[in-house]
């Protein structure tokens, strides 16, 4: 029986962590930018949205229409910038479906080489990471479904659409889908590790980590802390994603009403890329370390060998 010294990987982690910068910029930093921007924009449509619903008075008011509008109205004002605003959002959509999974599968790779002692520069996690992407992304997709955020979009928009009363019989609905959404969570915990390092398909993954998480509930005190650690990443992003769009429109509105409108949007987009820029690092930062965390706890546990009743331990 493997006896884990917990502060020895946390210890280990952010050390290693923090002596790997391109580690952070790379497989950190920019899949951040993208999911945080992203995050960021799904925020602001929720409320926007919840602010043209009727539940504010706007029985009239489709936030998704006036969206469209705005939108078109600004590329037939800007006909120069439509074709290569449309190759942006492409670029930056197929970037942002593709890339943060890659980051993952190239890091993880990365940190596990250099802990068993192999190279483990930020081209060679790359390299290997490629090779179990698309196993990766398709469970990503499959998870994806269940998780928190996901649910919280959805809880919105019955709230929005159907009302306080629809949505309060839907309550036990999203309880129970909250509850599946945590077990499984924490059931599928190295789910991704059994499929960038061991190579492992992806249901085999999702079974070989529930039963590791299953046989390893020893160490249940780890699997707190590095959820713990989810955790505060995610509260820090959640508070990050509310703060940036509430002050680059607090900052636009200020200046918009004592001076130029056009001088109110430069400074609120100024503002508004240094906060995204600096909420992105640090999630970087917070992605690389709790991977780490993860990948040193994976690497212990598999190294264990969980004897079958039938077996015979020798005195």
């Amino acid at each position: 029986m493997i006896s884990m010294d917990y502060k020895k990987i946390i210890v280990d982690s952010w050390v290693y962590t923090q002596s790997n910068k391109k580690l952070i910029v790379w497989f950190g930093f920019i899949p951040s930018i993208l999911t945080t921007s992203v995050s960021i924009y799904l925020i602001a449509y929720q409320i926007f949205a919840f602010k043209k619903s009727y539940l504010f008075g706007d029985d009239e008011g489709s936030a998704l229409e006036e969206v469209v509008f705005f939108l078109w109205d600004f590329l037939n004002a800007h006909l120069s910038w439509t074709v290569p605003l449309i190759i942006f959002a492409a670029f930056f959509g197929v970037f942002y479906f593709l890339y943060p999974t890659l980051a993952k599968a190239a890091s993880v790779q990365t940190i596990a080489r250099h802990r068993n002692g192999q190279e483990s520069s930020v081209g060679t996690g790359m390299k290997y990471g490629l090779m179990s992407f698309l196993q990766l992304f398709e469970y990503h997709m499959i998870i994806g479904t269940f998780s928190f955020f996901s649910l919280l979009i959805e809880m919105s928009f019955v709230v929005r659409n159907l009302g306080p009363v629809i949505f309060k019989l839907f309550i036990p609905v999203f309880i129970v889908l909250i509850i599946i959404s945590l077990t499984l969570t924490l059931l599928f915990t190295y789910a991704d590790f059994f499929i960038v390092i061991d190579g492992k398909g992806v249901f085999e993954s999702m079974k070989a980590s529930a039963k590791l998480v299953v046989l390893s509930w020893k160490h249940t005190f780890l699997i707190t802390i590095l959820m713990l650690l989810i955790g505060v990443r995610i509260f820090i992003q959640t508070i990050m994603v509310f703060a940036i769009p509430a002050l680059i429109i607090a900052i636009t509105g200020y200046i918009a009403t004592v001076t130029l409108p056009v001088t109110g949007l430069v400074i609120g987009g100024i503002v508004g890329f240094i906060c995204l820029f600096l909420a992105a690092y640090l999630n970087g930062i917070i992605d690389i370390f709790s991977y780490t965390v993860w990948t040193y706890t994976f690497l212990e546990l598999t190294s264990e060998k969980h004897l079958s009743a039938r077996e015979t331990v020798k005195q």
